[in-house]
């Protein structure tokens, strides 16, 4: 067994509780320890070159610094045959006869063996079963590179940690820099956004892999990497590894552009479900090992992760799923190994590279009638606050493309703010105007229909007293569409409606004013007298 193979199996033991102790003597054994309640257990890896006398003076030495009068103590053995061999019956019997030993498990080469069994031992003989099988995928699978050594599998994934350690650097930056979970901050920072793509900066196919929206979307993806990364580097080696990484990021990246292009998105969500995707190939070609390591439990994830990236708002779906396609095809394309052969790979990598070279040409090549231009002038125009500028670009851009929702939401915006200024102005007419726009573009925004809600009220009461009777019935009428809890639209719909002598309609709004507010001594007054003219009549 070699030095990786056997870091695999200490790993899977610490997991499950196991701790390295101290042993006695240090030449040829390691001695893991594990407290449950009211007993410990002892569990012994060494080798069939150590004789029989040194393992018989390692287990008593062992048991009498561990053992105490509170604990029940007991032992199992991991015996690692030196070469391909199992190791003479003899030996194991003799093992298997030394007091306090319960269970023992030989491996020899590639396999593993119960010499002696033990109910107690159970979940250690199913995980070191697993991790035999792990340890033989992921160790080896590789193959040799000049020098005699093999690529990082089965060791530390140190491919996984730098990209960890560039993503914090990069998000402390951000945090420096301004607030990361504001669009126009993003698109300064390299996100993936359409018009600056089309304009030249291709760097942004990358860069948001690089890039986070915020405290928990980093956390999220830095704990998926760390999981998902650690698992793939290992199965693939580094070299693959990146390639897997970052065609996934750029395939994923690509998708975004071309099926999602009003998204400004961030995150290396793409190049993570792509190590997703690459796990669903070592999955099919090693199904034993990687049914003890994922179990149903990582299907189910996988398409739960899928389903929410369709349903929820916000998330950069068609990201995600050009990744898990891009790790699938890149990890058909590079394989797990020299002996993981498939028929027809060459063919593989032929799709991989029309499939990268097709989709980022159509990606990066810009509309015909480069509308996104006088978007982008409208944007950076909304940035400075010059909002005729913005307008005037961004109905440009929006004659051009009316199918732009980022054009849409953005001129919505220009036109919200343009009706805000209008009402501070009193301009009525124009607030009107420029908030009625805002609305048809963006019913949804909540602000829009506040401040449009505010701007029939005020031009309502203006035509009112300008003698525009119909007119500030209109007002009224759309506002209360808008906003039913409104007082003042009920109140000057009631006078109104008093004016045109419509008696029954000017009644039913001075109550529901009351209704709102019962101290509205004007309502009370009129509601009163229009009663009171009523009983006359009768």
């Amino acid at each position: 067994m070699n030095p990786d193979e056997l870091r695999v199996i200490l790993s899977r033991l610490t997991a499950i509780g196991y701790q390295t102790r101290e042993a006695p003597t240090k030449e040829g054994f390691v001695l893991l320890a594990k407290e449950e309640p009211f007993h410990r257990k002892l569990l012994l890896i060494g080798t069939n070159l150590s004789p029989a006398a040194q393992w018989r003076d390692f287990i008593i030495k062992t048991v009498l610094a561990e053992r105490n009068d509170r604990t029940q103590l007991s032992l199992a053995i991991l015996l690692l045959a030196a070469g391909e061999e199992a190791g003479e019956k003899k030996f194991l019997d003799y093992l298997g006869e030394m007091p306090w030993v319960e269970a023992i498990w030989e491996m020899a080469g590639p396999r593993l063996s119960t010499v002696k069994d033990h109910f107690r031992w159970q979940v250690e003989a199913r995980v070191l079963f697993l991790a035999v099988q792990l340890a033989n995928a992921v160790v080896t699978e590789q193959p040799s590179i000049p020098g005699g050594r093999r690529e990082a599998a089965g060791g530390r994934p140190r491919l996984t940690y730098i990209l960890l350690f560039i993503n914090l650097l990069v998000f402390l930056g951000e945090m420096l820099r301004g607030a990361t979970n504001q669009t126009s901050f993003l698109i300064g920072m390299g996100a993936k956004y359409n018009p600056r793509l089309w304009m030249g900066e291709y760097w942004r196919l990358l860069t948001p892999l690089f890039l986070h929206a915020g405290w928990e979307h980093f956390l999220f993806n830095s704990f998926a990497l760390f999981q998902l990364g650690s698992l793939v580097e290992r199965f693939f080696g580094e070299r693959r590894f990146f390639w897997i990484y970052f065609g996934a990021g750029l395939l994923g990246t690509v998708a975004s552009v071309l099926f999602q292009p009003d998204t400004v998105s961030v995150g290396a969500s793409g190049a993570i479900f792509g190590l997703v995707g690459a796990l669903i190939y070592f999955s099919i070609r090693r199904p034993q090992v990687a049914k003890g390591l994922f179990g149903r439990s990582f299907w189910i994830v996988l398409g739960l992760n899928l389903v929410l990236g369709f349903v929820l708002p916000g998330i950069d779906y068609m990201g995600h799923l050009g990744g898990l396609i891009g790790g699938l095809l890149w990890a058909y394309a590079l394989g797990l190994g020299t002996r993981d052969q498939i028929a027809g790979r060459w063919l593989w990598r032929v799709l991989l590279v029309l499939v990268m070279v097709f989709t980022t040409i159509n990606a990066v090549t810009p509309p015909p009638n480069k509308w996104y231009l006088p978007l982008e002038t409208g944007r950076l125009a909304l940035e400075q606050e010059d909002f005729e500028k913005a307008l005037g670009s961004l109905e440009e851009s929006y004659r051009l493309n009316p199918e732009s929702l980022l054009t849409s939401r953005l001129l919505a915006g220009a036109y919200l703010a343009e009706g805000g200024k209008a009402l501070v102005d009193e301009a009525w007419d124009k607030a009107v105007h420029y908030l009625e726009q805002s609305q048809k573009l963006h019913p949804d925004l909540r602000e829009t229909r506040s401040l449009l809600a505010r701007a029939y009220l005020y031009r309502s009461f203006h035509r009112y007293n300008a003698g525009d009777l119909a007119g500030a019935e209109e007002d009224c009428v759309r506002g209360i569409a808008l906003n039913l809890k409104i007082e003042g639209f009920h109140y000057i719909l009631g006078v109104v409606y008093y004016q045109q002598e419509r008696w029954v309609d000017a009644v039913k709004e001075l109550e529901t004013v009351l209704q709102l507010n019962p101290e509205n001594q004007a309502a009370q007054a009129l509601l009163a007298e229009l009663k009171k003219a009523g009983e006359s009549v009768k």
